[in-house]
């Protein structure tokens, strides 16, 4: 069973949290172990995840996954530090900054290693100088993709923060929203949005890669006491989403992955297509074991140095953060070197 974000929900979440109870337990499927997994919205980004849902390589490793959508990345990593959802997905400097903090969480394995974001803005804007005196959507005033924005708009067009606002707005879709009606002239998205942006007549500034290189854009994350008493369940969850990553990069599965992707996110044969063919054919940013890659991460602890986290000292080692050996287990019950 699958919940969309709903007032209600949002209700019930605060209230636990509030009172400190852990959530109902879900029924689950055939008696196997239910593990929730939250993250903070429904994009191609997530194809994987899908794939591992429907082709149901969770259980085919002994689990059930329930999956849980929060709005905002904030919230979504509020949630799992809470241990109401033990593990979750979401850019990793939220997570490196609740634990600086003393947050009992850990980064788990690695879920995009590039980035497939477009800067994408309303038609009057034509290049990159006219970003200045602007209002920029973001998800946050503060977090990961508003520290590599801000890198981006100053390696591609010379300008500072003091040089537009920021509005918070949302995920994908809510900043796609935003921006057609107007409260913003700029922001960023990833597909589908982003090919949705340019059919609509929205002009495409450029895109992250270009600027930023290889980083970690998405991780997921458990919860240290989760982790203590389920590492199994976590290892199974990192089978899974290997198995179903390797399953979508597989040509022979183009159609069925296609058939998926409309399934999930109702959307057209060629939105499809054209996220097949950037994010499976070319641009290929999904890990295929799961595994954390050190130059992405470090480009991370890079901004982070740079935004003025750490007063001028070095940024301490990525590894403080990663438990590196729950991939390591999931690949050797696979088989996998």
């Amino acid at each position: 069973m699958r919940y969309p974000l709903k007032a209600v929900f949002g209700f019930f979440f605060l209230l636990l949290v509030a009172s400190g109870l852990p959530p109902p337990a879900p029924a689950g499927e055939a008696n196997m172990p239910t593990v929730r997994f939250v993250q903070s919205g429904r994009t191609a980004s997530s194809w994987p995840l899908f794939v591992a849902e429907e082709k149901k390589f969770f259980q085919k490793n002994g689990i059930y996954v329930e999956e849980i959508i929060i709005n905002g990345g904030p919230n979504t990593t509020r949630a799992v530090l809470s241990n109401t959802i033990p593990i979750g997905r979401i850019n990793p400097d939220y997570i490196i900054e609740a634990m600086e903090k003393g947050a009992k969480v850990k980064i788990v394995s690695g879920a995009l290693e590039k980035i497939p974001y477009d800067v994408v803005a309303r038609p009057e804007i034509k290049t990159g100088a006219d970003i200045k005196g602007k209002t920029v959507g973001v998800d946050s005033l503060t977090g990961g993709t508003t520290l590599m924005l801000g890198e981006v708009f100053e390696k591609a067009y010379k300008i500072s923060p003091k040089d537009y606002k920021l509005l918070v707005v949302g995920t994908s879709p809510q900043r796609y929203a935003a921006l057609k009606g107007g409260s913003v002239q700029v922001t960023f998205m990833g597909p589908p949005f982003n090919l949705r942006a340019r059919q609509d007549g929205f002009t495409k500034l450029t895109t992250f890669h270009e600027h930023l290189g290889p980083i970690q854009f998405v991780v997921q994350f458990a919860n240290d006491d989760y982790l203590k008493s389920n590492r199994a369940e976590v290892v199974k969850f990192l089978k899974g989403m290997a198995e179903a990553t390797r399953w979508l990069y597989d040509p022979k599965n183009k159609e069925e992955a296609l058939a998926i992707y409309n399934k999930v996110l109702k959307s057209t044969r060629e939105a499809a297509e054209a996220d097949y063919r950037y994010l499976v054919e070319e641009f290929k940013p999904f890990p295929v074991d799961g595994a954390i890659s050190k130059q992405s991460i470090e480009k991370t602890f890079e901004l982070r140095e740079k935004a003025g986290k750490y007063e001028g000292k070095k940024p301490p080692p990525y590894t403080n953060y990663v438990d590196v050996t729950l991939v390591e287990e999931a690949k050797k019950q696979l088989g996998w070197k």
